[in-house]
C-alpha cells in the first residue's frame, strides 16, 4: 500500500512499522462489508462472543481485527463517523503500548475507541487519561455512544466530585438529561462504580489522587481503584513530561504559624543586591555570606554554621525553610506569569497550558510565601500525607500508551523513562497521496513574497488547482527590543485583520497576553500608525528604501515604549519631514497608510473602522479559563483575532469559518446515508457539500436545521480559506519545541490553508539566556534600524539549538527527580505493603518488636562509636517513647529510667531530696561541659571558615588589581560596584582610593584589604554572638562591629569568658543555697514523701526539676508574659552513667524497656476505647 512511504518519512526507521500495520488494516477493511450487513443486535452481541473466546484461551491480539471492525461499524451507526485507515494505524499502535504522534485534527479521540474497546474486553478496566475535566466529560459522553451500543459501560471521573472528598463519580447515561452541561448524560455513582465500569475517562490528577486516597483508606472496602491494567494518555507529552516535575500530593492542615511567612517576606524585601545571587537558568536563588549575615542581623538569631550544617537545630531548620521559600517567592515567582491574584487569593497558572489551577497549591510553604509577598491572607500550610510523581504512578500500569500531536522531539525521554516507543502517524491526506491508488498529488509553489509552500491537488487535474494545503511555516524574525517586536506583531495583526483573515496569537504568560491586548486598543493603534507615518515620511524625505534605513539618532527617539511617546514631539518630527497632519484618518494620510500596511484601497473601510475602534479581539488566558470553549469556537471566523496563552492542551480544534458542532455533522451524514448512494463517512467536507446539494430540500425533514448550519459554515469556511486560512503568530519561543509546534499545529488542520510565524527579540528569555549574543553581534555589525528585523536561517538554527539545550537540561531535571522518587517509591511500596498487612493481620506486636530490634541495634552501635553518639541515642529514645502517665498507667522514658535506677530507693524524704539534688547538679555540670566543648569546636570551625573565605576574597581582589594594570589610566572608570561584586563584600571607597587602585598605590590596596577582613570578621563575630546568646538564653550586649578589629584569639577569649560567667550564674541560680531547684523540692514535700513508695511519683519529681518559668516581653502584645524554659537536660548525665555498659547489655535493656512500654501503651489505649464505647452507649454483652 505504501510504496512511496519513504518519500513521506525520508527512509526513516518508522517506514517498516507503518507498512506492517497496514497489513492489519487491510484485514480490518476486508471485514467491513460483512459487519455492515449485521443487525444492531448482532453487532452488539459481538462483545459477549469476544469475551467468551478470551475465556476459552484466545488473546486480545487474536481478536484485534474483528474487534476493530466492530467498533468502526458501531461508530458509523451511532456517531455517523467512520474511522479512517490512519486512525486504525493509531489504534493498533496504542494497543501495542506505544505512543502515536497524530497531528492536530486527525481524530485522536475517535482512534482511541479502538484499543479501549479491545482491552476492556479483558474485564480488568481500561483507562483514558485526559488533561482536563471538560475533555473527560466530552469524550466520555461522545464516545460513550459507541461503547454503550457494544454493551460496555463508561465511568467518568471529575474534579468537581472532590467536593464530596473523592467519593463520587459518574457513569455515562444518555437518558440522564440536564440543561447543565457538566451534568448532562451523567449519572452520579460511587467512585468505585466508576472504576468498575469497563472503560473509565478522567484526568491524570484524578487517577493519581484516587491511588493516594486508596492508600490512606482505613479499610480495604474503602478503596475504589482496581488493577492497573491498560491506560491511554491523551496529550501524553503534556502529562508525562510537562507535568512530570509536579508531584501529586494529598495534604492536611498543619499548625504552622503564618507570622513567620509574613516576617520573612519583609526580611527579603530589605535585602541588597550583594546579599543574594539568582540563577535564572537553574531557577535558584541563594544567599551570599554577606546576605546570610544580613538576614541573621534582621532576625536577631543565627541561622546555621556553614562549616557544620549538621549542627542546625530544629528551629533553625524551620527558619531556613521559611527563608528559602520567601527568597523563591520574591525573586523567582512573578505575578501574572507563574500565578495571578484573583479574589484576594494566589492562583497558580499552568506553565505549559496557561490554565488556571484553582485549588492546587505549591507545597513546602512556597504558596504561603507567595501569599505573604502579595499581601493576601496567608492560608494554613498543609503537611503531606501521601505523594507520588506522575512518572511513578503511570509506570505501575501493565500496558501504557499515549497519543499527542508532538512527541517525536521527546522520543528519547519516553523510551528511557517509560519504555515507550513513538510512532509518527501519517495524516489522512499524506495517506491518500502516498498509496498504490492515490487520488491526490503534492506539489510546491512560491507565494508573492518568495516563500515556498506545498499543497495537494486532485490527481489528473492538469491545472493542479489547490485542494488541500500544508502549513506555511515562515522563518523566525528577530528584533533588538521587545518594543520593536510588539510593533511588528501589531502591524501584522492589523494587516490580516483588515483583510479578514483569522489570527491566533500565542503568548507565554498572562502578563504578555494582556500587554499585547492593550496594544490593540484604538488609542495605541492610532499612536503606532502615527509612528509608521513619521518613519515613512523620513524615508521619503531622504530618498531611501525601507531596507536601506540604518540606525540613526533621528529615528531612535521613535523607538521608546509607545506609551512614552508624546504628541507634541511626534507632531514636530512629522512637520520636519513634510507631514501636515499625523491623524491616521486624515485624507492626506490614507494612501500612505495603505502603502505602509501593504493594503489596497478596497481595504480602507475595515482599516478605517480599526483605526477608530482598535482591533476587536478575544483574549484566552488563565483569567478567562471558563470562557475557553466559546472563545476557541469563534477563533477561525472571518477577521477573528484571538490572543492565547500557551495553546498546549486546549483539546479543541479551530475550524475555519467558525464552529460546526459534531451533532450537526453527524445528522448531515445520517441524512446523506438515507438519501444518497455515496458513502458519507468517507467524504471530505467539500465533497459532502456537493453531495448535499443533490438532496431535495423537502427531504431534509428533522435535519433541516443541521443542513442550514452546515451550508452557512461552508460559506464562511470558503471565504476564510480564500484569504489563506488561520494565521498563527508566536510572540516568543517557548523553551520546549513541542509547545511551539502545538501552537503552530492549530493552523492548517486537515488540509486547511494556514501559516505561522514567530516574532522574537533579544530580550526574550530564551534569547537572553541562551545565545542571544550571537544575534546581537550580527545586528550591531549591520547597524540596521531598530524597526528592521533580521530574518535568516541562522536564527532558526540558533533558536532550535537553544531549545535543544533547555530540553536536555529539563530532561536531566526530570530524570534526577525520577531517581529521587524511585528511592521514595521503594519506601512508599514498603509502607503501603505494611498498611496492607495491617488490614490483614490482627496482632502486629511481633512486627513492631522486630522493627524496634533492628533500629535500636543499629543506633546503639553508632552511639557507642561516636564521641557524642550516646546522648543522641538517648534523645532519640526519648522522642519515640516519652514518659507515659495517664489514667493510673505510668512508664518513664529510658533516660528517666536510667536516672531512677541511679537514685535507687532512699529510706527518707531528706535522703531522696539529697539524691535528687545530686542528680540535678550532675546533669547541669554534664550539660555545661557539653556546651563548652561544643562552643570550642564551633569557634575552631568558624575560624577555619573565616580564614578560607578571607584568602579567597583577597585572591579575587589581587586578580582584579592585576587586571587594572592593563587598562588606560586616562580613561578611568568607577570600579566600586564591580569590585564589590568581585569580592562579594560591600566596599566604601573614596575617589582618591579608586585612583590609588588604578596606579597600584600600596596604601589604597591595603585599605581595601582591611575593609574586606573587617567585614568578614564582623560577619563571623556576629554569628558567634547570636549563636551563643541563643544557646544560653542570655544577652551579652556585645557589638560585632566593635570587635571586628580584634584578633581571633582575643574574640575567642572574650566570648569564652562571657560563656563561663553565664554558666556559673545559671548554676548559682538553680543550685545555690537558695537556688530555684532546692526551693521547688522544699515546696513539694508531699510529692517527695509519696515518691518513696511510688516509682511514678519519682518520675514526676524528675520531670518537675527540668521545668522552669521566666518572665519575658511579648513583642506583639507589648506585655510581660510567663514563659516555660528547660532548666535541666538529663541525656548528658544519663550518657555518662551508661558509658561503660557493654553494647549487648545496653541494647537488651533498651528493648526490654520498650517492650514494657508497648504493654503500658496498650493499657492506655484499651482504657480509652472502653471509655469511648461506654460514652457511646455500647456494651460488651
Amino acid at each position: 500500500m505504501f510504496k512511496k512511504i519513504s518519500q513521506l518519512f525520508g527512509g526513516d526507521p518508522y517506514q517498516r512499522k507503518v507498512d506492517d500495520l497496514m497489513d492489519i488494516v487491510h484485514q480490518i477493511n476486508a471485514l467491513e462489508p460483512a459487519y455492515e450487513a449485521l443487525s444492531d443486535a448482532d453487532l452488539g452481541a459481538k462483545t459477549v462472543a469476544f469475551r467468551e473466546r478470551l475465556a476459552a484461551g484466545e488473546t486480545l491480539d487474536d481478536l484485534l481485527v474483528e474487534a476493530f471492525a466492530a467498533v468502526r461499524e458501531a461508530s458509523k451507526r451511532t456517531l455517523g463517523q467512520r474511522h479512517y485507515d490512519v486512525q486504525m494505524i493509531t489504534g493498533i499502535t496504542l494497543h501495542r503500548g506505544e505512543i502515536a504522534e497524530m497531528r492536530t485534527g486527525e481524530g485522536k479521540t475517535l482512534a482511541a475507541t479502538l484499543p479501549l474497546y479491545l482491552n476492556a474486553l479483558a474485564g480488568r478496566g481500561a483507562h483514558l487519561v485526559t488533561v482536563n475535566d471538560y475533555l473527560a466529560r466530552r469524550d466520555g459522553r461522545w464516545m460513550g455512544m459507541i461503547y454503550r451500543f457494544l454493551g460496555l459501560s463508561v465511568g467518568i471521573l471529575q474534579m468537581t466530585a472532590r467536593a464530596e472528598e473523592g467519593r463520587i463519580a459518574f457513569l455515562y447515561d444518555p437518558d440522564q438529561r440536564s440543561p447543565i452541561e457538566a451534568q448532562d448524560q451523567l449519572h452520579k455513582v460511587s467512585r468505585k462504580q466508576a472504576y468498575l465500569a469497563d472503560i473509565t475517562y478522567g484526568t491524570n490528577n484524578e487517577f493519581g489522587f484516587d491511588y493516594l486516597r486508596d492508600n490512606l483508606a482505613n479499610t480495604r472496602g474503602a478503596r475504589v481503584q482496581r488493577d492497573y491494567c491498560y491506560a491511554i494518555i491523551d496529550e501524553v507529552d503534556n502529562i508525562l513530561i510537562d507535568e512530570a516535575r509536579t508531584p501529586l500530593i494529598i495534604s492536611g492542615p498543619s499548625h504552622e504559624d503564618s507570622e513567620w511567612y509574613l516576617r520573612m517576606a519583609q526580611v527579603v524585601k530589605q535585602l541588597l543586591a550583594e546579599d543574594y545571587e539568582i540563577s535564572e537558568k537553574d531557577r535558584t536563588v541563594t544567599l551570599t555570606e554577606i546576605g546570610l549575615a544580613h538576614v541573621e542581623e534582621l532576625l536577631g538569631t543565627p541561622l546555621r554554621d556553614p562549616e557544620r550544617p549538621e549542627d542546625i537545630t530544629t528551629d533553625q531548620a524551620r527558619l531556613l525553610g521559611f527563608l528559602e521559600q520567601a527568597l523563591r517567592a520574591e525573586y523567582l515567582f512573578h505575578r501574572n506569569k507563574e500565578y495571578i491574584v484573583q479574589d484576594k487569593e494566589v492562583v497558580i497558572v499552568d506553565e505549559f497550558t496557561g490554565r488556571l489551577m484553582p485549588g492546587r497549591r505549591w507545597s513546602d510553604g512556597l504558596h504561603q510565601a507567595v501569599e505573604a509577598k502579595e499581601g493576601v491572607k496567608v492560608q494554613a500550610e498543609n503537611v503531606t500525607y501521601a505523594t507520588i510523581t506522575i512518572q511513578n504512578y503511570f509506570r505501575m500500569y501493565e500496558k501504557l500508551a499515549g497519543m499527542t500531536g508532538t512527541a517525536l522531539t521527546e522520543a528519547e525521554e519516553f523510551d528511557k523513562i517509560y519504555s515507550l516507543e513513538v510512532l509518527p502517524i501519517p495524516t489522512h491526506l499524506e495517506y491518500r497521496a502516498m498509496g498504490d491508488q492515490p487520488d491526490l498529488a503534492e506539489t510546491t509553489e512560491k507565494d508573492p513574497f518568495g516563500y515556498k509552500y506545498s499543497y495537494y491537488y486532485r490527481l489528473g487535474d492538469e491545472a493542479q488547482s489547490p485542494l488541500f494545503w500544508k502549513r506555511k511555516d515562515y522563518p523566525d524574525v528577530v528584533y533588538r527590543t521587545v518594543e520593536a517586536k510588539l510593533r511588528a506583531i501589531v502591524r501584522e495583526i492589523i494587516y490580516y485583520h483588515v483583510i479578514g483573515r483569522p489570527q491566533l496569537v500565542g503568548t507565554t504568560s498572562v502578563e504578555n497576553s494582556e500587554r499585547l491586548s492593550e496594544r490593540l486598543s484604538a488609542a495605541n493603534v492610532r499612536r503606532l500608525l502615527e509612528v509608521f507615518l513619521i518613519r515613512h515620511a523620513y524615508i521619503e524625505h531622504n530618498n531611501l528604501q525601507d531596507r536601506d534605513v540604518m540606525s540613526t539618532p533621528e529615528l531612535t527617539q521613535l523607538y521608546v515604549p509607545l506609551e512614552q511617546l508624546r504628541s507634541p514631539e511626534l507632531r514636530r518630527m512629522g512637520r520636519e519631514y513634510g507631514l501636515t497632519s499625523l491623524s491616521p484618518l486624515d485624507d492626506d494620510n490614507q494612501a500612505r497608510l495603505l502603502e505602509i500596511l501593504n493594503l489596497s484601497s478596497q481595504d480602507w473601510p475595515r482599516l478605517d473602522a480599526t483605526i477608530k475602534a482598535g482591533v476587536q479581539h478575544q483574549v484566552l488566558n488563565a483569567r478567562k479559563h471558563t470562557e475557553e470553549s466559546k472563545i476557541i469556537a469563534s477563533a477561525g471566523a472571518f477577521g477573528a483575532v484571538t490572543i492565547a496563552t500557551n495553546m498546549a492542551g486546549r483539546g479543541v480544534d479551530i475550524k475555519l469559518g467558525g464552529e460546526l458542532s459534531e451533532e450537526h455533522l453527524t445528522n448531515v451524514n445520517r441524512l446523506l446515508a438515507e438519501h444518497s448512494i455515496v458513502d458519507p463517512y468517507n467524504l471530505q467536507v467539500e465533497d459532502r457539500l456537493e453531495v448535499i446539494k443533490t438532496v431535495p430540500e423537502a427531504a431534509y425533514g428533522d435535519y433541516a436545521e443541521d443542513v442550514r448550519a452546515f451550508l452557512t459554515y461552508m460559506e464562511e469556511m470558503k471565504r476564510v480559506r480564500e484569504l489563506g486560512g488561520l494565521h498563527v503568530i508566536g510572540s516568543e519561543r517557548h523553551e520546549a519545541r513541542r509547545i511551539d509546534n502545538q501552537l503552530r499545529g492549530r493552523a492548517a488542520r486537515q488540509g486547511d490553508p494556514g501559516s505561522s510565524r514567530f516574532y522574537l527579540s533579544l530580550d526574550d528569555d530564551l534569547m537572553r539566556l541562551f545565545g542571544g549574543e550571537q544575534v546581537e553581534t550580527i545586528l550591531s555589525r549591520l547597524n540596521i534600524d531598530e524597526g528592521m528585523p533580521i530574518e535568516h536561517g541562522l536564527i532558526g538554527r540558533l533558536v532550535e539549538s537553544s531549545q535543544t539545550r533547555v530540553e536536555g537540561a529539563n530532561f536531566d531535571v526530570r530524570e534526577h527527580l525520577l531517581e529521587y522518587d524511585d528511592v521514595l517509591n521503594s519506601q512508599r511500596e514498603r509502607i503501603y505493603e505494611q498498611r496492607d498487612r495491617i488490614f490483614d493481620k490482627e496482632d502486629l506486636r511481633e512486627d513492631v518488636t522486630e522493627m524496634l530490634r533492628t533500629e535500636v541495634g543499629r543506633r546503639v552501635q553508632e552511639g557507642l562509636q561516636d564521641e557524642e553518639g550516646l546522648w543522641k541515642l538517648l534523645a532519640y529514645l526519648d522522642d519515640i517513647q516519652p514518659p507515659i502517665d495517664q489514667n493510673g498507667v505510668y512508664h518513664p522514658s529510658f533516660t528517666l529510667q536510667v536516672l531512677m535506677d541511679a537514685i535507687g530507693t532512699p529510706d527518707s524524704v531528706e535522703a531522696l531530696q539529697e539524691r535528687l539534688m545530686e542528680v540535678a547538679a550532675g546533669s547541669l555540670d554534664a550539660w555545661h561541659a557539653h556546651i563548652q566543648t561544643w562552643a570550642e569546636a564551633f569557634m575552631r570551625n568558624l575560624e577555619m571558615g573565616f580564614e578560607n573565605q578571607l584568602a579567597e576574597r583577597l585572591d579575587a581582589f589581587d586578580t582584579f588589581i592585576e587586571g587594572l594594570r592593563y587598562e588606560d589610566a586616562g580613561a578611568m572608570r568607577d570600579i566600586r560596584v564591580e569590585l564589590s561584586e568581585m569580592v562579594h563584600v560591600p566596599l566604601r571607597l573614596t575617589e582618591d582610593q579608586v585612583e590609588g587602585l588604578y596606579v597600584g598605590s600600596k596604601q589604597a590596596i591595603e585599605a581595601v584589604k582591611v575593609q574586606i577582613r573587617g567585614t568578614l570578621m564582623q560577619i563571623a563575630v556576629r554569628r558567634l554572638i547570636l549563636t551563643f546568646e541563643q544557646q544560653l538564653s542570655d544577652n551579652w550586649n556585645l557589638k560585632a562591629a566593635e570587635l571586628s578589629a580584634e584578633t581571633w584569639d582575643q574574640v575567642q577569649a572574650l566570648l569564652m569568658e562571657r560563656m563561663t560567667d553565664t554558666l556559673e550564674r545559671r548554676r548559682e541560680y538553680l543550685l545555690g543555697e537558695s537556688g530555684e531547684i532546692s526551693r521547688d523540692l522544699s515546696a513539694n514535700q508531699d510529692m517527695l514523701a509519696a515518691a518513696l513508695d511510688d516509682p511514678a511519683g519519682l518520675m514526676r519529681l524528675l520531670i518537675l526539676l527540668t521545668q522552669g518559668r521566666v518572665i519575658t516581653f511579648d513583642a506583639r502584645t507589648h506585655q510581660r508574659v510567663m514563659k516555660g524554659v528547660v532548666r535541666l537536660r538529663y541525656v548528658f548525665k544519663a550518657a555518662e552513667i551508661l558509658a561503660e555498659q557493654p553494647p549487648e547489655a545496653l541494647q537488651q535493656a533498651i528493648l526490654d524497656h520498650l517492650e514494657v512500654a508497648q504493654d503500658k501503651l496498650a493499657e492506655v489505649l484499651g482504657a480509652a476505647e472502653l471509655t469511648r464505647m461506654y460514652n457511646a452507649g455500647h456494651t460488651l454483652v
